[in-house]
């Protein structure tokens, strides 16, 4: 009798952790019992008052550890896009035809009081953008639809200026970025918040060889950063680290 109950509990046990495992996939609907059946918006709570806190650590040109610090990226309120400053292809072409949820964006503000826009749109693309929106061609796109290994469009990119944790300073000169989801649902990235399911995406250029990682967490948003340059002398080293170590939503 004893060892009939403990097949029956092992079996419940083993069904529960295999249905978790399963329905921790944010594309399958109601999974975790509806928490994410809105659908992949469910990646990054974006609502007014959600904040998260991450913990960097910049390097050197050697790849020795300069600096740790930690930032708070809140969202601070909603924002609507200039319709005049917005990019239209064919056959998208007429400006009346945009729906107003496409102009709504989410207003954040992160290191040094930084503030960026991120939108998921209605193909279920997360876009994170300057703020200001005569930059509105430079921004990040995720695809949370994706395939593994599907990448997304080059988007242009203006000139910019880094400067490293040892005072090195470089260059870079305009350029075009995509995305491109590496791997999702994997279980072996272990933080400081412990391992889940993720979407791995790597960000990359069409003329540099610098990239960085994005690593999402089914509805806890960004998880962890990591930027890797080219130095001066051609080696790729990592130049900098993020990871979420706390968060608060409403």
């Amino acid at each position: 009798m004893k060892t009939t109950a403990m097949k029956t509990i092992f079996i419940i046990t083993a069904m529960f952790i295999a249905g978790c495992t399963e329905n921790l996939d944010p594309l399958v609907p109601g999974s975790m019992d509806g928490q994410y059946s809105i659908g992949t918006k469910g990646l990054v709570p974006l609502n007014v008052g959600n904040s998260w806190t991450y913990s960097v650590v910049l390097y050197d040109t050697t790849g020795i550890e300069r600096k740790r610090y930690t930032y708070t990226l809140s969202v601070k309120d909603t924002i609507s896009a200039d319709t005049g400053k917005i990019p239209l292809v064919s056959p998208s072409i007429d400006r009346k035809s945009i729906k107003r949820e496409a102009l709504v964006w989410y207003l954040l503000q992160g290191e040094s009081g930084i503030t960026t826009c991120w939108q998921v749109d209605t193909l279920e693309n997360l876009r994170i953008r300057k703020s200001d929106d005569t930059r509105f061609y430079e921004q990040k796109a995720f695809n949370f639809r994706a395939a593994v290994g599907d990448t997304t469009t080059a988007r242009y990119i203006g000139g910019d200026t880094t400067v490293w944790a040892s005072g090195d300073i470089i260059y870079t000169t305009a350029d075009s970025v995509r995305s491109s989801l590496v791997s999702k649902g994997v279980d072996t990235l272990r933080t400081t918040l412990g391992s889940a399911p993720y979407f791995y995406y790597r960000e990359s250029y069409k003329v540099r060889t610098d990239y960085t990682n994005y690593y999402f967490k089914p509805g806890f948003g960004l998880l962890l950063t990591e930027k890797f340059q080219r130095t001066a002398g051609g080696t790729l080293v990592r130049v900098r680290r993020d990871e979420l170590v706390s968060y608060y939503f409403k």
